[in-house]
């Protein structure tokens, strides 16, 4: 950015330490919350592949679902603070104040000191803002991207220089690198820049703007080429929310993870992203197979298409069923139950700042005062308003989907609010009374509760997700009181009854796990063979092997391609001195398990203890060959080369292990013990 006169830059100073002081104090108090420690869903997808980065992998190759500027972004942080949370969202924060300081330099040139204050001190004391920058999501980063692009461009369009253009579409290159529903934005862009310039000129910086985010496509393609083969670059999630947006089942404001047979949840960590696995495992139960990730896509994207023109009259009502949830006030959740967030997880969530009923009817007002007086520098604003307004509209409204719009409604905002305050001066009355009714007659849409906009069809799961934070904090009194709570607000979910029963089993408590199972496995049958395995892994912690064995047992007549009911029972007998039967078991679990890199090396440790570590090496080499950089492959590779005498070798696999994951202690007193062995030679 070009050297801003001093009172410039002491206001953006002064917008950017209120910003950052209410995020810190933020942050500092989400700490106490078991979110700040475990992650979920989305955000423990992030923070996965980020530690596979540092791990080696340095393509993110298990992240092709998504675009990874921001699991390099992650990395970073890692690698200058640690695996550790505070460090990322401190960062994060400086990111969000950056955001308001840019917000306040837009506001500035376009619309005036007022303007520009008002807009920069807004986003400010933006409640979800706040929110967003607490989260280990790129819609901070994005933000700050797509503003930093936008306030270039408005310097393109105020001084003619070419370099301006050059420089804003590098920033909205990174931006789609981020997340790529920022094309809408680019499209508005371009067309702006035609309507400022004359032909040959807007030509010329319509290419500038242009080049970075072509160059960003092209890297991002030949990436997801040398991952998987095939050259595309658009990542397979815009497909799946597409048609979580727009399906026969969407309700236009909730991230509905596609059916599937059977429920995902079931086998999922409570950590895992559910529209990633649902769409998956969605998708070959309907094709019979696996998909690669740019077929998932390409299947979404047509499934979608059926779906709509099978009702075209249905949808067109829900896209308008969309701008109005666009327009409403109530912060629709996406993972975390927003409406309890304050009570349970932070002070500053819950005191009075600034919300969407304040912001949209003033924004909207700025908008249609400046297409009323042309005012075409502060176009660029109604190009973002406009642009990720669509991109709720055209998948589904969120908080997160909603909030990047949010910083070029603050920008309207400014505008209005001086405007009114000027003719208040000017004492045109009539001006004033008109502006007055448009808010009051937006604040109405923005309050208003049509089309079950307060409605949270999805409360039940977001209460599950909560529970399963605090079991993964230990804290599992107060998980076994949130499931609780979630089986009273929807008694038909077995959700809930078979995610409380395993937490019963966790805690040894299998009177109370076998209640919760059989209540899960009365409302879905698809539950059966999971409790049972469930109740199995309880029995086995206890020393019951012979009741443990006969829960794993009942686990695969129910379900004979459960491979993990094999696994354990195979490991189970195998404790249990029932060498035979264990072999047997553990045969079909090789079977069944085949392209599951974790358990397959589990069942290859088994296959050590039983004496036969010649297998057990066979087993896992085979399994290498797709997961050379699996810990637990590489570990387990290891001790079946251990077992047979091959130290040196064994030696090279577990440190190659311990490089990967320096904190895993059985690994390093590997190391050691083998290192000493080989010092006494």
């Amino acid at each position: 950015m070009a050297v801003a006169p001093a009172w410039k830059r002491r206001l953006f100073l002064i917008v950017f330490a209120i910003a950052l002081t209410v995020r810190i104090a933020y942050i500092v108090d989400l700490r106490n919350s078991p979110y700040y420690e475990h992650p979920i869903l989305d955000a423990y997808w992030y923070d996965s592949r980020a530690q596979e980065v540092l791990a080696g992998d340095s393509l993110a190759s298990q992240g092709a679902f998504r675009v990874p500027l921001y699991i390099y972004f992650l990395t970073g942080c890692y690698s200058l603070f640690g695996h550790e949370y505070g460090g990322v969202l401190s960062i994060q924060a400086i990111l969000g104040s950056l955001a308001c300081g840019i917000v306040l330099l837009l506001g500035l040139r376009i619309f005036g000191l007022a303007g520009g204050l008002i807009a920069g001190l807004g986003l400010a004391l933006y409640r979800m803002a706040i929110f967003s920058d607490g989260e280990l999501l790129p819609t901070t980063l994005f933000i700050v991207l797509v503003l930093l692009g936008a306030y270039y461009v408005v310097e393109l369009l105020r001084t003619d220089r070419y370099s301006k253009a050059l420089v804003g579409g590098l920033w909205l290159g990174l931006a789609f690198l981020t997340r790529p529903d920022v094309l809408p934005f680019v499209v508005a862009v371009v067309v702006l820049i035609f309507i400022t310039f004359s032909l040959k000129k807007a030509f010329g910086a319509t290419v500038l703007v242009i080049i970075p985010i072509v160059v960003a496509m092209l890297l991002l393609g030949f990436r997801n080429r040398t991952i998987s083969g095939e050259f595309y670059v658009f990542s397979p999630q815009g497909a799946v929310n597409l048609y979580a947006g727009n399906s026969l089942a969407s309700d236009g404001k909730t991230p509905q993870a596609p059916a599937t047979r059977t429920p995902y949840t079931i086998t999922a960590d409570p950590g895992q992203d559910a529209m990633l696995l649902a769409s998956k495992v969605a998708a070959s139960e309907d094709m019979g197979r696996e998909l690669s990730d740019r077929e998932l896509g390409r299947y979404y994207l047509e499934r979608t298409l059926r779906e709509i023109q099978s009702k075209p009259v249905r949808w067109i009502g829900l896209l308008l069923r969309k701008v109005y949830y666009f327009l409403n006030s109530y912060e629709r959740s996406d993972i975390k139950p927003l409406w309890r967030f304050g009570r349970r997880h932070s002070k500053v969530f819950a005191m009075p700042l600034l919300s969407y009923a304040i912001l949209m009817p003033l924004g909207l007002l700025g908008a249609g005062l400046v297409v009323a007086r042309r005012i075409k520098l502060a176009y660029i604003a109604l190009a973002g308003l406009l642009a990720f307004g669509f991109n709720s509209v055209v998948f589904f409204v969120s908080w997160r989907n909603r909030l990047p719009a949010v910083a070029f409604l603050w920008i309207l905002a400014g505008y209005a609010v001086t405007h009114v305050v000027s003719q208040v001066h000017a004492g045109r009355w009539s001006r004033v009374l008109s502006c007055g009714v448009i808010i009051f007659l937006l604040a109405l849409v923005s309050k208003s509760h049509f089309f079950g906009v307060t409605d949270e069809p999805f409360a039940t799961q977001y209460m599950v997700n909560e529970a399963a934070v605090y079991a993964m904090s230990g804290k599992y009194d107060e998980a076994i009181a949130i499931y609780e709570e979630a089986i009273g607000a929807d008694p038909a979910n077995p959700s809930p009854y078979y995610l409380l029963g395993k937490v019963y089993a966790k805690l040894g408590k299998i009177d109370e796990c076998r209640k919760m199972m059989a209540a899960a496995t009365r409302l879905n049958r698809a539950y059966l063979p999971y409790a049972h395995l469930t109740i199995g892994v309880a029995l086995t912690k206890n020393g019951d092997l012979g009741g443990a064995a006969e829960e794993f047992t009942q686990a695969l007549a129910a379900d004979p391609n459960l491979g993990l009911a094999a696994y354990n029972l195979g490991l189970c007998l195998l404790n249990a001195g029932r060498f035979e039967e264990a072999r047997t078991a553990l045969m079909r679990a090789e079977t069944l398990c085949a392209d599951d890199a974790q358990t397959m090396s589990a069942i290859a440790i088994a296959w050590i203890k039983l004496g036969e570590a010649e297998r057990a090496e066979g087993i896992v080499r085979k399994i290498l060959r797709s997961h050379p950089k699996d810990v637990d492959v590489l570990y387990a590779l290891g001790l079946a080369l251990e077992a047979q005498g091959k130290n040196d070798e064994a030696l090279g696999y577990f440190k190659m292990a311990l490089r990967y994951r320096p904190d895993r202690e059985a690994i390093r007193t590997k190391v050691r013990q083998l290192e000493s062995l080989n010092s006494l030679r």
